[in-house]
């Protein structure tokens, strides 16, 4: 086996200009296959898709997609969606919650959808697509080189997911279109 002596040149220094939102120096391991998910949906895009983002529309349909399967399951549902969804948050911002569901739902391995759902809206709450990236980096610190490779790839097929919805403007980029959309696209099929 053999050892390598550890020096300063091993490993890049980080400075104040490395900031999360900014794409890094390209790396030999980027390539068209694993592109840059910073640069996977423009400012245009997220423009579009925030115009047409409705709050209390996500948090009615949500509450209904939740609930539906098991609606005693409602009164719970009720409980968060008063205290964590609503217009004024006892302690949580809209953006806090959204940070704090992304790490959850990326250290807990949880379904695609569900993180697919809360990429579009920690964005549509104003979350970068770099400050997403570091979540889920930050996670797999913890959680395990997978929480990054599957998260990561939920992260980009979300990304190209909402370029294409905002590229197609209008009703389609709607928050009670996209909601269900993503759920379907996201969500695996149900084997009978």
């Amino acid at each position: 086996m053999r050892a390598f002596a550890h020096t300063a040149a091993a490993a890049p220094q980080l400075g104040a200009d490395d900031a999360a939102d900014k794409p890094a120096t390209k790396v030999a391991t980027e390539s068209p296959m694993n592109p840059d998910v910073r640069s996977m949906l423009t400012e245009d895009q997220l423009a579009v898709l925030r115009g047409s983002y409705r709050r209390a529309v996500m948090d009615m349909i949500a509450t209904k997609i939740v609930a539906a399967p098991y609606p005693p399951a409602g009164a719970l549902v009720a409980f968060a969606a008063d205290r964590f969804y609503n217009d004024a948050p006892p302690v949580l911002t809209q953006a806090d919650r959204e940070r704090c569901l992304i790490a959850i739902f990326a250290a807990g391995r949880r379904p695609a959808f569900a993180m697919a759902v809360h990429v579009y809206w920690g964005l549509m709450e104003g979350l970068t697509v770099g400050e997403i990236a570091e979540i889920i980096t930050l996670s797999a610190l913890y959680g395990g080189l997978d929480v990054l490779t599957d998260n990561n790839k939920t992260l980009a097929d979300t990304l190209k997911f909402l370029a294409k919805t905002a590229d197609a403007g209008g009703e389609a980029a709607q928050s009670q279109v996209v909601l269900p959309a993503l759920v379907n696209a996201f969500r695996p099929p149900i084997a009978i």
